[in-house]
């Protein structure tokens, strides 16, 4: 089959490599759409472990095409969407219920062939159903909408809420209508225009473009998503709280950084952190199929598979938002 291969740090090339088969209780997909993620360009740059040379992506769609001799409910033809980060199940955190934070966790596309390729194989309790009538682009965000449901459940925003979202990337826009469907009045950062432009669109009642505009605002949120990965986010987010407000922290900065830790204290914050997921696939579908949120406005382009090595170099460009990779 064919297939992006990442053989070293910022190298890759499309290969014909051996087609995949499923195991007992696995599922062989034929991929339809990836969307290209943060966590691919890291994996890209180096930052990331697992192993190499390793097909990425994980962010995928597709049909199944084959099934393992012990696989149950799922069909041959149907179209699913693909959960790939697949928990040990055994271990002491995941039978506390905290399977996302699995220390023995195997991740598609970092620890495992991804979904860069025609085919992946996926264990069948990984594998999600997808309703007819959701397009495939549509369906191929299923995945970041899920970490945004999970994200979002750690604070509910509520009509009195002020809510600050500290980064417009396709997660951040998930937020966004996430809190608006909530209730709550909703405020956006993000060094790009054009992205805070679709987040008007949105629903966003405010948007500033840089951590020194918002200094007026300074100490009245007290709902706070940080969803961009910036090593200086915290800094900025703890002096906008209000007493008592709550952030919830989901960027994966590349280095540490320094914050005014006292205020934590002073304001009484509350700081929680949000890891990808754990059973949310299924509300992200519906949420998908009944049009409750857009993915229209924000993606930027689709490529064909062989383009993979050409633009994800591209990936920190403020004029994309989510790109999608169409594979079959």
């Amino acid at each position: 089959m064919k297939a992006i291969v990442l053989t070293d740090t910022k190298k890759m090339e499309i290969q014909e490599v051996t087609k995949p088969s499923p195991g007992k209780r696995e599922v062989l997909v034929q991929v339809r759409q990836v969307g290209i993620c943060g966590s691919d360009y890291s994996k890209y740059l180096g930052y990331l472990g697992g192993i190499l040379p390793v097909i990425p992506g994980h962010e995928a769609i597709g049909d199944v095409a084959a099934l393992g001799s012990e696989v149950e409910g799922v069909r041959i033809g149907e179209r699913v969407a693909i959960q790939p980060n697949f928990a040990c199940g055994t271990c002491e955190i995941c039978r506390s219920g905290m399977e996302n934070v699995c220390p023995n966790k195997i991740r598609l596309g970092l620890d495992v062939n991804g979904a860069f390729a025609e085919y992946v194989v996926v264990p069948r309790k990984y594998v999600w159903r997808l309703p007819d009538g959701l397009s495939d682009s549509n369906a191929a965000l299923t995945e970041p909408l899920a970490v945004a449901v999970h994200g979002i459940s750690k604070c509910r925003p509520t009509p009195t809420d002020r809510v600050l979202i500290y980064g417009a990337g396709a997660i951040g826009m998930f937020f966004i209508q996430l809190a608006v469907l909530s209730g709550g009045r909703v405020t956006v950062v993000d060094i790009a225009e054009s992205r805070l432009d679709v987040a008007r669109k949105l629903g966003a009642a405010e948007t500033y473009h840089s951590a020194e505009s918002l200094e007026a605002a300074a100490g009245s949120f007290n709902v706070v998503f940080e969803t961009s990965g910036t090593p200086g986010a915290l800094a900025h987010i703890v002096k906008w709280c209000a007493p008592g407000a709550t952030i919830v922290h989901l960027g994966l900065p590349k280095a540490d950084t320094t914050f005014p830790a006292f205020l934590i204290t002073r304001k009484e914050l509350i700081i929680k952190g949000s890891l990808i997921y754990l059973d949310e696939f299924r509300t992200a579908i519906d949420l998908l199929k009944n049009g409750e949120i857009r993915t229209d406005l924000f993606i930027t382009n689709v490529y064909p598979l062989e383009e993979l090595p050409n633009v994800i170099a591209d990936f920190p460009s403020p004029s994309r938002i989510k790109d999608l990779i169409r594979v079959s």
